[in-house]
């Protein structure tokens, strides 16, 4: 069963609210990559979230964490465990994130490198992608330019696609430089005022 057709059976099971806790039980010791896409999906649109990027990104910082140091499986820390979600709400993640899914399956294989796959290297991508994505400070499409190769490492998780797990480090590089550029950029504008106050 691909990773899209655990998602849709999951939805069809909902009835009434879930904590997080109880969704990554029902996706099985194999669904950490798929918990880590639900965890990133609501961002993967470059729409404001309300608030949700800095409990997200410490729930996936703490989860990648887990996997970094060995864990056979994704462990969220026990407040993100308890966060319940209403139906409506875990039904729109359900089905943003399937659509993502069966759309990049159609090119995902076991294939690449044994360290590009490997549930550590992995693990380490999803806590950096995770800590950025908490960062309270807002950058344009910023949430979006994380949750995407959060998105990647979980399809190299689901797949065991080392080219997914490639994909998701430069996408990782590319969102770190372009936060950084913005930073600098702020830093910039913030020394020219004080100038001109001066």
């Amino acid at each position: 069963m691909s990773a899209a057709e655990r998602l849709a059976r999951l939805d069809a099971q909902l009835s009434g609210p879930r904590t997080l806790g109880d969704l990554s039980q029902a996706l099985g010791s194999e669904g950490a990559g798929l918990l880590v896409i639900l965890l990133a999906a609501p961002f993967l649109q470059p729409f404001p979230t309300a608030g949700l990027c800095v409990p997200a990104g410490l729930m996936l910082a703490a989860a990648g964490w887990g996997l970094l140091r060995g864990a056979p499986s994704l462990r969220l820390p026990r407040a993100a465990a308890n966060r319940r979600l209403d139906e409506a709400t875990l039904r729109k993640i359900l089905r943003a994130a399937g659509r993502a899914l069966a759309l990049l399956e159609r090119w995902t294989r076991s294939r690449g490198p044994d360290w590009a796959r490997s549930p550590r290297t992995l693990g380490a991508g999803v806590a950096v992608m995770g800590l950025a994505l908490a960062v309270p400070v807002y950058v344009p499409f910023g949430a979006t330019a994380c949750a995407l190769p959060l998105a990647l490492f979980g399809l190299a998780l689901v797949e065991d696609d080392g080219a997914a797990g490639l994909a998701g480090w430069l996408g990782a590089a590319a969102c770190l430089a372009y936060h950084a550029a913005f930073a600098r950029l702020i830093w910039a504008g913030l020394l020219a005022l004080r100038a001109r106050l001066a």
